[in-house]
């Protein structure tokens, strides 16, 4: 029998196991996120049904879940710039799976299906993100995934002392 997979917007109901999800990822890959486990671990409860409310804008912005078998597995957060002559242009941030959950195209999944949306949707014609320059396994993803490399911003991340760059990509969705 098949694993169950699928993906949706997450919604206030899905606080609890975005927030557990959330800790998790700070823990595992500390440099792929600009928060700390640190500082989230510090906020209430009802931050993080807070933070969900607060990008949630149906029909295709706010915090994707991908879940395998009904569990919230891995996450990204669609986003959109609502100034009139930037209607066309969002951005994914966040982008996170379970490590006991990787290679085996998730990631892929959730990042397509969303793109997917944001095209049909929102007729959102290019999509913006970053990674860091310590995350290479990320920066092949979008790489593989059709994003270009457009820019790096040098130094932009300081974190215990630590310098890092974040590559600046973005994927033409009218090509």
């Amino acid at each position: 029998m098949s694993d169950s997979v699928t993906i949706r917007l997450l919604d206030k109901q899905d606080a609890p196991a975005y927030q557990q999800l959330r800790l998790q990822s700070l823990q595992t890959d500390p440099d792929a996120f600009l928060s700390s486990y640190e500082a989230e671990s510090r906020l209430h409860d009802t931050a993080f049904v807070e933070h969900l409310d607060w990008a949630y804008h149906p029909p295709c912005f706010g915090y994707f879940g991908i879940f395998v078998n009904d569990k919230l597995v891995g996450y990204i957060q669609a986003g959109k710039n609502f100034l009139e002559k930037q209607e066309h242009v969002g951005s994914l941030y966040n982008l996170y799976v379970s490590k006991e959950f990787r290679h085996q195209g998730l990631a892929s999944r959730l990042i397509n299906h969303v793109v997917g949306l944001l095209r049909q949707e929102a007729e959102i014609e290019r999509v913006f993100l970053s990674c860091t320059a310590r995350n290479p396994a990320a920066y092949k993803l979008y790489r593989k995934l059709g994003f270009k490399r457009i820019g790096v911003k040098a130094r932009a991340i300081k974190w215990n002392g630590q310098y890092d760059d974040e590559i600046e990509m973005v994927k033409l969705l009218l090509e």
